[in-house]
């Protein structure tokens, strides 16, 4: 524990001020948190904290910043995906959940996972971010992912919308299903089991839709 805390005082301040901010955040939520008790934990003056963000929604804007990049390297590259298609839509999918699953198998991204669970509700910002980022954009991709199949000639020609639907829906049930009601089970456990479910809601569907 003292090594802990000796690593911890040697980071940046910036640094500690953004992991005890979501440590804080995601066991009690944001609003019930106050810059007061960051600088306190961090272990420095509460004006100190004025001196990297401006205020305690940029600590939250900061931490939506580093959810946002780290989903978006979870993505299989641009220009790549229809290369993966090509190999076989087994392949393709197999590729994005293992890429998805490795980005988000971490402590950091597991706590913002359960402050956007808790913020969703009555905060805006994070509502409008779960709207857009979580839901409307992935199933955006995934709706131009099964048309480039139908249009291969690889899957029945099934609404490719429907499709998209119908694929993230399972992953969107996985992450009510840890992030809320089975949060404090082991983390890495649950990751390993949610990539075998995922690949076998991936060969329900495509048994059901793929031209052999």
């Amino acid at each position: 524990m003292k090594n802990q805390k000796v690593t911890q005082t040697k980071k940046p301040t910036k640094e500690r001020i953004f992991e005890v901010s979501l440590d804080l955040f995601s066991q009690k939520g944001y609003d019930r948190v106050s810059v007061r008790e960051i600088a306190r934990e961090v272990g420095i003056r509460e004006s100190s904290i004025y001196n990297h963000y401006k205020n305690k929604e940029a600590i939250l804007d900061a931490i939506i910043d580093y959810f946002k990049s780290e989903l978006n390297q979870s993505s299989i590259p641009e220009g790549e995906g229809e290369d993966l298609i090509d190999k076989g839509p087994e392949v393709f999918f197999n590729v994005g959940a293992k890429l998805y699953i490795d980005r988000i198998n971490t402590p950091e991204m597991e706590k913002i996972w359960r402050l956007i669970s808790i913020e969703t509700y009555h905060n805006d910002k994070m509502r409008e971010f779960f709207k857009k980022e979580l839901l409307e954009e992935p199933l955006n991709v995934w709706e131009n992912n099964f048309q480039i199949m139908v249009d291969k000639k690889m899957i029945k020609p099934v609404n490719p919308r429907t499709l998209a639907y119908e694929y993230f829906s399972f992953v969107i049930f996985l992450f009510f299903e840890y992030f809320v009601l089975k949060y404090d089970d082991d983390f890495d456990s649950f990751m390993d089991l949610a990539l075998d479910r995922i690949k076998n809601h991936t060969e329900f569907m495509l048994d059901a839709i793929k031209i052999y």
